[in-house]
């Protein structure tokens, strides 16, 4: 079994922004003020602060603790694109992207 490719700092804030992205589609699906919208919405605030912080931080990508989070990110990314899209998906998708946010902000937590 071969292992993963590390992921780099750059790469991660780039799969971020495409989750953002694709939350941001998702929830045009729905009515504003609906539970949905909104959970959808509090999940990319929180998102987007953690990628701001990778964004401002000089994080070391060369740890085994780096490398275990973001491998654990890239299933979890897996995960998700193979329902994101899917609008009647939308409880399965929003357990996926609260995984992916907690991935995330584990990953920004390693910033100093």
């Amino acid at each position: 079994m071969s292992e993963a490719a590390n992921i780099s700092r750059h790469e991660l804030i780039r799969l971020i922004g495409n989750v953002l992205t694709d939350i941001d589609v998702l929830s045009a699906h729905f009515d504003p003020g609906t539970t949905n919208r909104l959970q959808l919405n509090d999940l990319r605030n929180q998102l987007d602060l953690a990628q701001r912080k990778l964004v401002r931080s000089a994080l070391n990508e060369n740890t085994q603790t780096f490398n275990d989070l973001t491998d654990n990110l890239k299933k979890i990314n897996d995960d998700l694109s193979t329902t994101i899209n899917d609008v009647n998906k939308v409880a399965t998708n929003l357990e996926t992207l609260v995984r992916f946010v907690g991935a995330v902000q584990k990953i920004a937590e390693l910033a100093p």
